[in-house]
């Protein structure tokens, strides 16, 4: 199986950045026990978006993540305070 990077920019509006970093965080634990998380680390970035590093085992425990009760628990956290839609590039190591 080949390991999958996932790179996801989230573009709080700049008053609910906090809110939607402690949604974040709140999501964090439960994502990282998920079955082929090897990595998910979010960042804020200088430009006030959320970056969110991800490495999973393959695409199918990164398939499983995009069904899971934890990323929802940050889909529910982050409802309302994006300005714009979350960015997500899948990639594989060339």
């Amino acid at each position: 199986m080949t390991a999958v990077t996932v790179v996801a920019r989230l573009h709080p509006h700049p008053e609910k950045t906090d809110a939607a970093l402690d949604a974040v965080r709140a999501a964090l634990a439960g994502i990282r026990a998920e079955d082929g998380c090897e990595q998910y680390d979010p960042h804020l970035a200088d430009d006030g978006t959320i970056l969110i590093v991800e490495r999973w085992s393959s695409r199918k425990a990164l398939a499983a993540h995009n069904t899971g009760a934890a990323v929802q628990v940050l889909r529910d956290g982050v409802s309302g305070l994006m300005a714009t839609a979350t960015e997500v590039t899948v990639a594989v190591a060339i």
